[in-house]
């Protein structure tokens, strides 16, 4: 997971937040099949952005890129983060980064307006990395394992929005209980013994119910401890932000209540979403 900023700007703040949930190391959105497809999706698309949007810093940060080529003639800024994530940004409208000063090598604080949205593209990919002396995002061929220090930027995005941190997914799941120290395995695994036997210790360790089963309780008590891990609790660490309009693989969008109950299932628009009790599921995709 990519932790970051406990409290990331939502880089595009004149456009209500909207964004797809179904992608994340899976084939592209648009283009191609999972049978076709020969890369995958190693970032989040922040989409439904108009011509001229514009662009701010998630984080403070160093400018380590800008004006770099992209798809559909649109361009990306790379940005290394003082909280130690390298992002990618792309979906500039060429040349705009001129229009606000930017340049590499500059430092931008949280806020700073970066560009505009090229309207062809209507969106930002946005993808995240462990920053260490990388300079430049990685294609994720699909015959390959992922880029070196790639993370999953997906409770990034959902603490820009205000979302609690979702652990729906197996690979969420073994992240959050590797950064307890509890799991040691590989991460994209399947769900077997060794993530039980670590989901035991955390809760162990934890002082909760020691069942082996990701309940209500377990999640509760994982996230307020991955919150004090980031320096913050649970409510500092959610932007404040109302709901998020959630694009499903239908194409079309959802709006998730930022206030619906902390127990049960509910169905919108044909998608099912877990209550923000146990989280919102939110994966990626796009430019691999």
């Amino acid at each position: 997971m990519a932790v970051g900023d406990a409290t990331p700007a939502w880089p595009l703040p004149t456009v209500t937040p909207k964004f797809a949930t179904w992608s994340v190391g899976g084939g592209r959105p648009f283009g191609c099949t999972l049978e076709t497809c020969k890369r995958w999706h190693a970032g989040i698309d922040l989409t439904g952005a108009p011509d001229g949007a514009l662009i701010i810093a998630p984080e403070d940060a160093l400018v380590v890129g800008v004006d770099r080529p992209w798809d559909d003639n649109a361009k990306a800024a790379f940005l290394r983060t003082k909280t130690g994530l390298f992002l990618v940004l792309g979906g500039f409208k060429p040349g705009s980064h001129k229009e606000y000063g930017i340049q590499h090598g500059q430092e931008v604080r949280k806020g700073d307006k970066l560009g505009r949205i090229h309207g062809p593209y209507g969106m930002i990919h946005l993808e995240a990395y462990k920053a260490e002396t990388r300079s430049a995002n990685s294609v994720w061929w699909k015959t390959e394992p992922a880029p070196a220090g790639l993370l999953n930027p997906t409770n990034y995005v959902e603490r820009m929005v205000g979302d609690k941190v979702s652990l729906l997914q197996t690979r969420q799941r073994h992240e959050a209980l590797a950064a307890l120290g509890t799991y040691k395995g590989d991460v994209a695994a399947e769900w077997g013994a060794a993530s039980v036997e670590a989901l035991r210790a955390a809760q162990a360790s934890l002082g909760i119910d020691v069942d082996g089963k990701w309940g209500p309780q377990t999640e509760d008590a994982i996230h307020k401890a991955l919150a004090v891990k980031q320096g913050c609790v649970t409510d500092e660490c959610a932007a404040s932000g109302g709901a998020a309009e959630v694009a499903p693989p239908s194409g079309g969008s959802t709006d998730v209540l930022a206030a619906i109950s902390r127990t049960g299932w509910w169905v919108i628009g044909g998608v099912t979403l877990l209550s923000v009790g146990a989280g919102l599921a939110i994966a990626l995709r796009k430019d691999g």
